[in-house]
């Protein structure tokens, strides 16, 4: 250290010295001798990022595919959003005049991509293509922090192709959807973290997994994911003391309760606890229980046997990385971080066994990172075999010819079908293609202060209509589902459309609407036959047949429905008749 020092001493600073001492050295000075004259390279230049403009492309390219698709319609569960989130928008409150077991969170984003938007369906899908952007950018940076450039491309490619999947209803706004777009931002606070070790990222990453907890509860996975790495990162990797993980974890914790007791705070201020805690705890705990083995069985094939046909090829490589990730040159830590993530994700996607199409978009990240992992395992043990393939675009090209097979095994919907088709392909037998149609009709023979009731799962129609519900029934499932509530509910929702008096009374005989089982209880349909019946007349039906499919009927028209023939579905159009005028 004093050499080092020493060295940069000049003979001035001896003579300022001595002179500031009385130690002048009167003798003729003799002339200094200038060090010779650094030569200073030019800084070089920063490289550019190839992985970037490769995402960016590849982004434009997922984006151009769902732009395409903006006009799908909405299916039950972005009617349910949409109508909520109409509602805040016009100030109600959550569970005030509506009723889910699911928290706020997505139908409070269905409210902001509105007010952005447009308060239409494709207004909603016009701000989800961003939100996915969003997301696919926010993952390429989180695994080129924890991985590298090449894990982050993969990871965000995968996700982008698969999360507007047919077979995964990827072309709606699902919760899901909204989940990767938080998660996605926690993790790239974990890296800094990782990186920096300040606090501050320990709670900005807890507070975007609580916002993904809003979004849907299976998100619980991924909290305690960030926790458990967390903890795993501070005690084994940096060697902290408990009281500072502690510490940190406590952080992290407020972070992720923050959103939620802001929902609680919410609700209690508006009166509406006791409507939340009956949704989101107590009903919600019973609906995890409305199932069989058989159910889940049949649950699960016709989700992921669609699911294997159009990806097999993504599902053995994800499965693949995560079988190699033992032998990758990865560190442990890395190996933690990638066998804990996968596993979070995985519980996401099954949580409750209910394996809806959609849910598995949850763990796509995942595969994503496997992906990469799986390709990179590959090229260095093919390099080891071909010492020619020594070029730097090889993993490139494997990810290419990935993004290929997805282009081509799904050419049709990505290119070729319309928005109806789509809607038809995957939703065949609902009448999601027609609720438009149905709603305006209503719209336009009502005022603006009017109720309409549906008795059946069709929120979508209320979304369409713009017309308040007349009950905050939005689904009827739990009415005859196999749980304690069933019969309460129905009494509460005949109660309330008696009292609200709807203008139109939109009757659904759809077996997807009602999922209707054997030993359910039928006093709901008992009361509608006869309260319809006093009260209102049909102006118009839509009716479903397996092999022509819909078909609507207004007014005068239904005199061409088919005589004698039964649809196999149908939806019955009633407007209130008008009230008798009494004279005194």
């Amino acid at each position: 250290m004093l050499t080092s020092f020493s060295s940069e001493l000049t003979p001035e600073y001896f003579y300022i010295c001595n002179t500031y001492t009385g130690k002048v050295n009167n003798k003729k000075k003799q002339p200094i001798k200038q060090p010779p004259k650094k030569v200073v390279a030019a800084p070089p230049k920063p490289t550019r990022d190839y992985h970037l403009i490769l995402l960016w492309v590849i982004i434009v390219a997922v984006s151009l595919i769902r732009y395409r698709l903006l006009n799908v319609p909405f299916e039950r569960d972005e009617g349910e959003y949409g109508y909520i989130g109409s509602l805040m928008l016009h100030g109600v409150p959550p569970f005030k005049d509506a009723y889910s077991m699911k928290l706020p969170g997505t139908s409070f984003m269905y409210a902001v991509l509105m007010l952005i938007f447009g308060h239409t369906s494709r207004g909603v899908h016009f701000g989800v293509l961003f939100v996915n952007a969003a997301t696919m950018y926010f993952l390429y940076n989180a695994f080129k922090k924890i991985f590298n450039s090449f894990v982050g491309l993969a990871t965000a490619t995968v996700y982008g192709f698969m999360a507007i999947g047919l077979v995964f209803d990827g072309f709606a706004a699902h919760a899901t959807h909204f989940i990767c777009f938080y998660s996605s931002i926690a993790l790239v606070f974990l890296a800094d973290f990782m990186k920096s070790g300040k606090t501050t990222k320990t709670f900005l990453c807890g507070l975007m997994l609580g916002m993904a907890f809003l979004m849907k509860q299976q998100a619980v996975f991924l909290l305690l994911f960030g926790g458990l790495f967390l903890f795993i990162f501070m005690k084994f990797e940096k060697k902290q003391s408990l009281l500072e993980i502690f510490k940190k974890m406590v952080v992290y914790g407020v972070g992720v309760f923050i959103p939620y007791l802001l929902v609680v705070l919410i609700v209690i201020v508006t009166g509406q606890f006791h409507s939340f805690w009956l949704w989101t705890v107590e009903y919600a705990s019973t609906y995890e229980k409305v199932k069989t083995l058989e159910g889940i069985g049949i649950l699960f094939d016709s989700t992921f046997l669609p699911a294997w046909q159009y990806y097999y090829y993504l599902w053995v490589v994800g499965v693949a990385g995560l079988v190699v990730l033992y032998w990758s040159p990865y560190t442990r830590l890395q190996k933690q971080f990638a066998l804990f993530y996968f596993l979070g994700a995985a519980c996401v996607m099954s949580a409750g066994f209910y394996f809806r199409p959609h849910y598995l978009i949850a763990i796509f990240p995942a595969i994503g990172l496997m992906t990469g992992i799986f390709i990179e395992f590959l090229v260095v043990r093919i390099r080891r075999g071909m010492k020619v393939l020594k070029s730097p675009v090889i993993p490139f090209l494997f990810l290419f010819a990935i993004i290929l097979i997805t282009l081509y095994v799904n050419k049709d919907y990505f290119f070729s079908y319309s928005p109806r088709e789509v809607c038809n392909i995957a939703y065949w037998g609902n009448a999601f293609n027609e609720a438009p149609e149905i709603a305006k009709f209503i719209r336009s023979d009502t005022h603006d202060t009017d109720k309409i009731a549906i008795m059946g799962s069709e929120p979508e129609i209320y979304f369409y209509a713009n017309r308040m519900a007349a009950t905050g029934y939005l689904y009827t499932y739990p009415l005859v589902e196999d749980q304690p509530y069933n019969i309460m509910m129905q009494d509460e929702m005949m109660h309330e459309i008696e009292k609200n008096k709807p203008a139109y009374l939109i009757f659904c005989n759809i077996s997807f609407s009602w999922l209707f089982r054997p030993g359910s209880p039928t006093m709901i349909f008992n009361w509608g036959t006869k309260y319809s019946g006093d009260n209102y007349m049909p102006v118009g039906f839509a009716d479903f047949y397996s092999n022509t499919g819909w078909t609507i009927y207004w007014k005068e028209a239904i005199q061409e429905r088919k005589p004698g023939g039964q649809p196999d579905s149908y939806i019955v159009i009633l407007k209130r008749k008008p009230e008798p005028n009494y004279k005194l």
